[in-house]
């Protein structure tokens, strides 16, 4: 019978790797900012081939050097970055995504194939 249950457990992890199931980052070009200009943009992610991602726990970090003066704000299946630059430059950073998913007893759901991604970002302030 615990043979029976591994097997079962298993076959899930299997058919959400074989569906492709996994969270991902949208793939997108952020807008340039202008030095002393208020700054908007908004990075948006899903879990890729799974129709309940609205089930599932998504947990951000943001990497590396954002341009002085923007920060960022999480809100639910995206992040919001904002604010007024205050220096030029190329400012390079990721955004991490984890993911989970809970059933009723509050155990892991056995979320997606993989876990967590990454995707890189650019923001560049001009004069």
């Amino acid at each position: 019978m615990a043979a029976l249950a591994l097997l079962l457990c298993g076959c899930d992890e299997i058919l959400e790797c074989v569906f492709n199931i996994e969270p991902e980052i949208h793939n997108k070009r952020l807008a340039g900012g202008i030095l002393g200009e208020r700054y908007y943009d908004i990075v948006t992610a899903e879990i890729r081939n799974e129709v309940n991602d609205n089930d599932y726990f998504y947990d951000f970090d943001v990497i590396g050097q954002l341009p002085p003066g923007i920060h960022f704000d999480i809100n639910r299946r995206s992040v919001e970055f904002f604010g007024i630059p205050e220096e030029i430059g190329v400012y390079r950073f990721q955004v991490e995504l984890f993911v989970d998913s809970f059933d009723f007893d509050g155990y892991d759901g056995s979320p997606t194939c993989s876990d967590s991604t990454v995707r890189e970002f650019t923001i560049q302030v001009i004069e």
